[in-house]
């Protein structure tokens, strides 16, 4: 269930209009059929409210309509338990379209009322009641013998009584402690499953083939700048995976600008020194191109090839010389042939799925794996969804780096916000405007913060020359150009 509703006695007249829907039983006194021009109608039932198994005497109305069939399923002196928002007029309490279940001397307890209700997720041609009656016959006629996947915990019910229970409980406090039963599993099993993977991972041997060039020393020698601290420490933690007789699976966790693809660089350097080609994947055609951008100032000029694969471009075939080819989800595709692959890099891995990665790296013979992530990842998370990976941390930002500020301020500052940025691009700053949504169609006041709104908005208020567009479903060549433009400050 995605959640559940206490629709248990609990409602009489005597406590007012109430806010929300509510759950109370009466007895039928009386059943009207009006009819109106063509096939229209309604349904007036009159329910005696029922009070602690008492008749109180107030009365409350249902009303249905245009469902003639209702008035001969509540003839008179019928006891009904109802669910439903509550309203007052004419000075005659009503409801309309409640959710209604007839009880009966010697019939089961009831599925849809007068207890706590479980309520599902729905899909097409599915109603609540028919998922809850399906359910509740199963669980009470058809349940099998249910085996414990792992042993019980002391204090929690049973696997089987878990699940009748959570389906349909006799109270909300039995609710939550069926959940935490459930989530226990789910959580051992997840950290179970991540375990045996680590432990399958590192019983794979590969052999590491010999050193036939030194790229590292020439190109530390020549880098305008040193290292970090971390940077170091997570260098020094790749060789040393590198170096093992099993493959590297290592997370790199920073914040942006803390030096991740300067690292990254590292491990293709040490991974072409041993005469094999090296991928990073990117999930977007900018990130590929920013990718390239970057590894051509920083990796030596002239001795290694850097090409892109993407889905508009796609480079030519693999020769002997060893390259680094960067490229979009285009690297799954049959065609994204990369021979003696040996390392593996994913950027942004928060936005591939575990079978994505798994395809990447089918690509190449056991290869390696370094993944790279801005995200803080909490501590439970992350021990469940990368504890098959090694981690290093980059807390340190290199030097010259200008402190990032962030600002929240409510909607009434937007007027000075707009003011600041002119002010910021009149002597010469760039900007950028993040919106959540594209908002072609604009269907509720939360567009109003959409790609296009805003940039009519800007456009009005700086000029067009001054303010350019770029979203998702443009070419990938006109994001390029928009982005080039924007870094030259064009």
């Amino acid at each position: 269930p995605r959640r559940h509703e206490d629709r248990r006695q609990g409602w009489h007249p005597s406590m007012g209009l109430p806010e929300g829907p509510v759950n109370f039983q009466g007895v039928v006194t009386r059943s009207k059929l009006n009819r109106w021009r063509g096939r229209k109608c309604s349904v007036e039932i009159d329910l005696e409210v029922i009070s602690k198994g008492l008749e109180t005497g107030d009365r409350v109305r249902i009303l249905f309509y245009h469902l003639p069939f209702m008035a001969r399923a509540f003839p008179e002196g019928k006891r009904v338990a109802v669910y439903g928002r509550l309203e007052e007029k004419s000075g005659i309490l009503r409801t309309i379209h409640p959710e209604t279940e007839t009880i009966e001397e010697g019939k089961e307890e009831n599925i849809h009322l007068d207890r706590v209700v479980p309520v599902y997720p729905l899909i097409a041609g599915l109603n609540q009641r028919r998922v809850r009656s399906t359910l509740y016959h199963y669980l009470r006629n058809c349940w099998p013998q249910v085996e414990e996947a792992f042993p019980a915990c002391e204090g929690m019910p049973s696997r089987e009584e878990s699940w009748r229970i959570y389906h349909f409980p006799s109270s909300l406090p039995e609710v939550e402690v069926a959940r935490r039963r459930l989530a226990w599993e789910e959580l051992v099993a997840s950290r179970f499953g991540v375990l045996v993977r680590r432990a399958a991972r590192e019983a794979i041997r590969v052999e590491r083939p010999e050193k036939v060039r030194d790229l590292i020393g020439p190109w530390l020698a020549n880098l305008p700048f040193s290292m970090t601290a971390d940077q170091k420490t997570a260098c020094g933690e790749i060789d040393a995976d590198l170096r093992l007789g099993r493959p590297m699976h290592r997370l790199l966790q920073g914040d942006v600008g803390s030096g991740k693809t300067l690292v990254a660089a590292h491990a293709l350097l040490r991974a072409l020194e041993h005469g094999s080609h090296v991928a990073l994947m990117a999930p977007t055609t900018l990130l590929v191109e920013q990718h390239a951008a970057a590894l051509r100032k920083l990796l030596p000029p002239r001795m290694l090839e850097i090409v892109t694969w993407t889905s508009d471009s796609k480079p030519g075939p693999v020769g002997l010389f060893p390259r680094i080819t960067i490229g979009t989800h285009a690297l799954f595709a049959a065609k994204a042939r990369l021979a003696r692959l040996s390392l593996c890099v994913i950027d942004e891995q928060q936005r591939f799925g575990v079978k994505q990665r798994a395809a990447f790296l089918a690509k190449g013979e056991r290869p390696d794996l370094l993944v790279l992530t801005a995200t803080p990842i909490p501590r439970t998370y992350d021990l469940l969804m990368n504890g098959d990976l090694d981690k290093s941390y980059l807390r340190e930002m290199p030097p010259g780096r200008g402190e990032v500020k962030t600002y929240v301020r409510e909607a009434e500052a937007e007027e000075k916000i707009w003011a600041h940025l002119q002010d910021r691009i009149q002597v010469g700053d760039r900007a950028y405007v993040v919106v959540p949504r594209l908002g072609e169609e604009v269907q509720d006041p939360a567009d109003e913060a959409s790609v296009k709104r805003t940039y009519d908005f800007l456009v009005t208020r700086f000029g067009s020359r001054r303010v350019a567009l770029l979203h998702g479903k443009m070419k990938e060549q006109e994001k390029l150009r928009i982005l080039d433009g924007f870094r030259k400050g064009k």
